[in-house]
């Protein structure tokens, strides 16, 4: 009976090491990340500049702004903690915090166009 137990655990045990080996993001990967991170915010800076020196539509300067976020946020989300290589059930539980805080994001937004920012001048009504 010990013996039937002590397989049992050994094998839990390599499926664990087995698992854990698989579950590795190389230090190259990291890297190539942290690279793309400096391009994005590389990019965020520049379309700063862009949407300073001719004038942009406020839509399509923040439409610009929230796609680069996006991506640098995906690739945080994927790589720096590790949902890529998680199990199934951790990256369902990741995208729908991430659809649930895009939708919560959409919302926000459609506030702040709605009310027409900054607020007429003249007397409050």
């Amino acid at each position: 009976m010990a013996k039937t137990s002590t397989t049992a655990s050994h094998g839990a045990h390599d499926a664990h090491t087995e698992h854990a080996a698989h579950a590795h993001i190389s230090r190259g990967t990291y890297y190539k990340v942290f690279a793309a991170l400096m391009v994005l915010m590389a990019l965020t800076v520049g379309a700063w500049w862009i949407e300073g020196m001719i004038a942009l539509p406020r839509l399509l300067g923040v439409a610009i702004a929230m796609a680069i976020a996006i991506a640098k946020t995906t690739l945080i989300i994927l790589f720096f903690m590790h949902v890529k290589v998680s199990e199934r059930a951790t990256q369902i539980y990741a995208a729908a915090a991430f659809i649930g805080f895009a939708i919560m994001v959409i919302i926000t937004m459609a506030d702040y166009f709605a009310r027409g920012w900054p607020p007429p001048p003249g007397p409050l009504p």
